[in-house]
């Protein structure tokens, strides 16, 4: 008869600042009665059966830092052909229950396979894009540090006072992120997705939009921001790339941002207007591995705290979060071209915080 729970741990897709924190909870939790092993690469060492016992030496190491290099990370889909190697894994280590700590497709991940297995599957919500039906960890960690880098460059551009700051903003098909950074950062101009949907904006109209900025700002320095997934809105803007194991778009390696401003520029020399000189920047990337803030480390200590609560009431196929477990399969729809995946959540353009961008929006035009 075994004497201790057994639980494994691991990290999937990009990144998120506070994964570690999460793990260092549960160690904590678990360490009177308990083991915990982490899974190395997500799911590609969960099928190889790369696993080790976690010590305390390392997660103290580990505790308050960014990144996922604990015991690092992928963007591994589980397929039917896996099952048989991840219940080895299972059955090898003796595990009473495994933690997923990732955004919607590894909660997919984790949801398939808590219906193959009697062992507790628990997914804890991670994505900075901030775009899963239950509150996640990294998003605010990731807009401080963007919006005082974004703060930094219109300071630049203030001082130098001749270019204008283009910024892809990552987030994927949401902008969550853009419209956060807007109103902490306070730039001239950004652009969100959702709204353009719902308004069936042309890729004319947001050209003219762009022009009508130079034109009331009357200066040739400024910020301007976009949302890396502004291609799902203006078709115009997309580019053939290469899907990830989950069939997801590669938005980030898009440069719809430069191609939007090719346009922009297009238009301006047809009907006689001078444009500033441009600077492009991709960003995103550098706020994916910052030490996380003290708003991540309280939540993701709760979430640790809420995954240790349902590994002790054996649920599955679960989801956690500040106010205790749901049912992963209560967000799980149809995607045509993904198949069943866990649904996002995109801006609400009649919500709060659009509502309070909006309000903010003539008056940024000419903020320095």
């Amino acid at each position: 008869m075994k004497d201790k729970l057994r639980v494994g741990v691991l990290l999937s897709g990009g990144p998120a600042p506070g994964g570690h924190h999460v793990i260092a909870t549960l160690f904590d939790l678990l360490e009177d009665f308990g083991e915990l092993y982490g899974v190395e690469r997500g799911a590609e060492g969960l099928i190889e059966g790369a696993v080790r016992l976690l010590k305390r030496e390392e997660v103290d190491h580990y505790r308050t830092k960014g990144g996922f290099d604990l015991l690092k990370t992928r963007r591994k889909k589980i397929l039917p052909t896996d099952l048989g190697a991840i219940k080895k894994t299972i059955e090898r280590f003796r595990f009473d229950a495994l933690l997923f700590i990732g955004g919607d497709d590894t909660a997919t991940n984790a949801y398939k396979l808590s219906k193959e297995v009697s062992t507790s599957i628990i997914h804890v919500p991670k994505t900075i894009d901030y775009d899963l039906a239950v509150p996640s960890f990294g998003f605010d960690t990731a807009c401080s540090l963007l919006s005082q880098l974004i703060k930094n460059l219109k300071v630049d551009a203030r001082s130098t006072g001749k270019y204008y700051h283009v910024l892809k903003l990552m987030g994927r098909d949401t902008s969550h992120i853009t419209l956060e950074c807007a109103i902490r950062s306070r730039a001239n101009f950004a652009l969100i997705t959702e709204e353009l949907l719902e308004k069936e904006t042309t890729l004319e109209q947001v050209v003219d939009q762009i022009l009508d900025l130079f034109k009331k700002r009357g200066k040739d320095y400024g910020v301007i921001l976009i949302p890396e997934g502004i291609s799902l809105a203006l078709k115009e803007l997309e580019e053939d790339t290469e899907l990830d194991p989950h069939g997801n778009v590669d938005l980030s390696g898009m440069e719809s941002h430069i191609k939007l401003m090719q346009y922009v520029q297009k238009k301006a020399e047809k009907i006689g207007i001078r444009l500033p000189p441009l600077r492009f920047a991709n960003m995103g990337y550098e706020a994916r591995c910052q030490d996380p803030s003290e708003f991540d480390l309280n939540y993701t200590k709760k979430l640790g705290i809420r995954a240790f609560q349902a590994i002790l009431e054996k649920k599955s196929g679960v989801m956690v979060a500040e106010d205790g477990a749901h049912s992963i399969e209560d967000y799980m729809i149809q995607d045509p071209k993904r198949g069943q995946v866990v649904k996002k959540i995109s801006v609400d353009i009649k919500g709060a915080k659009f509502r309070t961008y909006h309000q903010m929006k003539e008056a940024l035009v000419h903020e320095d």
